[in-house]
């Protein structure tokens, strides 16, 4: 479970028919459940979970490391906040997330093993992960590229996988791609949190006519109410992949409504403004990926391949964590100002890079 910090902004459309309640509850079961404290604590028993901790806590839930009393299995328990429960906000609609991410079956997707309900608040006890989010592992500093480029390749199978079962994810976001400390099966170090908004193919979408994800993120369909596709998670990875790869998202504003009107209208950057290096195919993918029209978008497939030949380019080089002499920070005559670099192998690299600018420099002096 990852904890949001971006704002997400729902939007119901006056149509939206409200679902009846799944969990009819008798007085004297609301009374008991009003009774019950909203924040588990160490030690408390929540079926057949003991409690042990708080893991994080986010807009729609909050995740418990969590242990079976009978059998001593260990997971993580994620259980839905009140406030959100309501007529277009069911419990069932919280707990489709198990069915979804067992539909998916991938190992890039965290597995849902038991479901239940704690004073009448849906829960889902899952795999506990050792790792951090995307998003924590940003706040300490920009990824290097070839870094960058594995998890957008992982993400791309993750998504394919999804699509393959019908369900578009529909808020992938750096809170949501969780970073394992070990590498699982067949390497891979990334897993896709965070199924409840997604949709399934051929189903009625309790969502519908809402913006249900990450404003920063959100493709322009999501925003004007129109059907939300695989297309859809192409353009929120394109998101991503600015982030990744050029320290930024495409749109930013301090409005939300200036926000929404920039993924509607506004052109992106052009990546080579930000990376003066980066490979011509991959700027093209990554300017097709963000396409006002779902239509316009490549297929993921085409996106995986440009991102591994970018990757293969980048490691082929030996350049992998040094960027190129025009992204380096330098004083006021040009020099690479070392102290600013954000690792070791960076500085060592710019102060190689300063000591030729200075033999250039003697070299021409004393050839004049």
């Amino acid at each position: 479970m990852s904890v949001a910090n971006t704002m997400t902004l729902d939007v119901p459309l006056p149509e939206l028919v409200p679902a009846p309640p799944p969990f009819p509850a008798s007085a004297s079961a609301s009374a008991s459940a009003r009774r019950r404290p909203a924040t588990l604590v160490p030690g408390m028993r929540i079926g057949g979970w003991r409690v042990e901790r708080e893991l994080g806590r986010g807009g729609m839930a909050t995740v418990y490391a969590v242990v079976h009393t009978r059998f001593g299995k260990r997971a993580a328990l994620k259980l839905a906040h009140g406030g959100i429960l309501g007529p277009l906000f069911t419990p069932q609609t919280f707990l489709r997330e198990a069915r979804i991410a067992n539909r998916v079956d991938h190992v890039g997707v965290t597995e849902v093993f038991a479901t239940g309900s704690y004073a009448g608040r849906p829960y889902l006890a899952m795999e506990r992960l050792h790792g951090r989010a995307l998003g924590a592992r940003l706040d300490d500093g920009e990824l290097p590229r070839d870094t960058a480029l594995d998890i957008l390749i992982e993400l791309c199978d993750v998504l394919g996988a999804a699509h393959a079962a019908g369900v578009t994810h529909g808020d992938l976001k750096v809170d949501n791609v969780f970073l394992l400390d070990e590498a699982g099966t067949g390497g891979r170090r990334v897993k896709l949190l965070d199924w409840g908004i997604a949709r399934i193919a051929g189903e009625d979408d309790p969502l519908r006519g809402m913006i249900a994800g990450t404003l920063t993120y959100v493709a322009p369909e999501q925003i004007r109410g129109d059907a939300i596709t695989p297309a859809s998670d192409v353009y929120s990875l394109g998101v991503l992949g600015y982030r990744l790869l050029l320290g930024a998202p495409p749109f930013t504003a301090a409005e939300d409504l200036e926000l929404l009107h920039k993924h509607l209208r506004e052109a992106p950057p052009r990546p080579r403004t930000r990376w003066a290096g980066i490979p011509a195919e991959l700027e093209a993918t990554l300017l097709a990926m963000l396409a006002k029209q779902p239509g316009a978008r490549p297929a993921l497939a085409d996106v995986a391949r440009v991102l591994r030949a970018a990757r293969q380019r980048i490691r082929s080089s030996g350049r992998a964590w040094i960027p190129s002499p025009s992204e380096l920070p330098a004083d006021v005559i040009g020099r690479p100002i070392l102290a600013s670099m954000p690792n070791q192998t960076q500085r060592v690299a710019a102060a190689a890079l300063a000591v030729a600018m200075v033999v250039a420099s003697l070299f021409r002096l004393f050839s004049a």
